[in-house]
């Protein structure tokens, strides 16, 4: 009789751990190791976009996702890595510098939305917005015509 409420008992309780996994997934959705360039900065500006709509919505579900995206992107392909290193030599510092910002300040972007705090989510998007523009403005021609060849 004790063996088998002991035998019941461990049942239940893995029964219960399985389904809490099954429902409760601990890993989120990956996405890609590498991506190159191009086709990563059109999934970024896709993520910024949500990000946008979540906030005139309010939809701190959807900021959440665009922000995890952003600070969670792929890496350049190891291609595109020689090629952007190669155009920028001592600029690729400043280059990583701007990535860096965005990374940390999409992630807690992020938090923010988890939070539901819309002026720590509006604080941290001028930043990452601020980080786009500045790697654009400063990097986006150099590498576009150094992938061109002109």
């Amino acid at each position: 009789m004790r063996d088998s409420i002991l035998i019941t008992t461990i049942l239940i309780v893995f029964s219960i751990s399985i389904m809490g996994w099954v429902i409760y997934p601990h890993e989120k959705a990956k996405q890609p190791e590498t991506m190159p360039l191009v086709p990563m900065m059109q999934q970024l500006l896709i993520d910024m976009q949500q990000v946008d709509r979540g906030i005139y919505t309010e939809e701190f579900s959807l900021i959440k996702q665009g922000a995890g995206r952003i600070s969670d992107h792929p890496t350049m392909t190891s291609e595109d890595k020689k090629l952007v290193k190669k155009k920028l030599g001592t600029e690729m510092k400043q280059f990583v510098e701007y990535d860096m910002v965005v990374h940390h300040h999409a992630d807690s972007m992020r938090m923010a939305a988890i939070q539901k705090d819309m002026t720590e989510v509006l604080r941290h998007y001028r930043i990452v917005q601020q980080g786009c523009v500045d790697c654009h403005s400063n990097f986006r021609e150099s590498i576009s015509s150094a992938r061109t060849g002109d």
